[in-house]
């Protein structure tokens, strides 16, 4: 899996906007699936996934990393995947996030800032208008999804 990632960043590497999220093997010996998720700072369109899933599929042909027959899927993280990287947390700043901590609270708010280990939530409660938190409390986070 290691070396997968290798080369997924060496595929993106010409394009600084896009970064690698996840790498999931699915799957025993001749029938796996992998799933490549990758994130850009300006979105990631159809046109980068395919273009990531030919040359990284040209060099695990090449170098024959997973033998028999594989899937292989290049997609962005869709909004119920969960941010994984402070990157992922920078362009979403101004979103309305859920974040579920480690302790099992459930803290849903504005995205104001984020910084090298922590972030701020601006959320609703009145006492405790901005809420700071560091990243190493928090479970995982994902976009609130707003139909208003």
């Amino acid at each position: 899996m290691e070396r997968l990632k290798e080369i997924v960043g060496e595929v993106i590497e010409s394009d600084p906007s896009l970064f690698l999220v996840d790498v999931v093997v699915k799957g025993g010996v001749g029938n796996q699936k992998l799933l490549i998720i990758i994130d850009g700072d300006n979105g990631v369109s159809i046109d980068h996934c395919s273009m990531i899933s030919r040359k990284v599929g040209a060099i695990l042909e090449e170098e024959d990393l997973f033998p028999g027959k594989y899937f292989l899927e290049v997609s962005s993280p869709g909004l119920d995947h969960p941010i994984k990287l402070t990157r992922q947390y920078e362009k979403n700043v101004g979103r309305q996030l859920s974040v579920e901590k480690k302790d099992g609270e459930i803290v849903k708010g504005k995205l104001l800032k984020v910084e090298s280990d922590t972030l701020i939530l601006e959320t609703s409660d009145k006492v405790e208008k901005e809420r700071l938190m560091n990243f190493e409390e928090i479970n995982q986070s994902k976009i609130e999804v707003s139909f208003k």
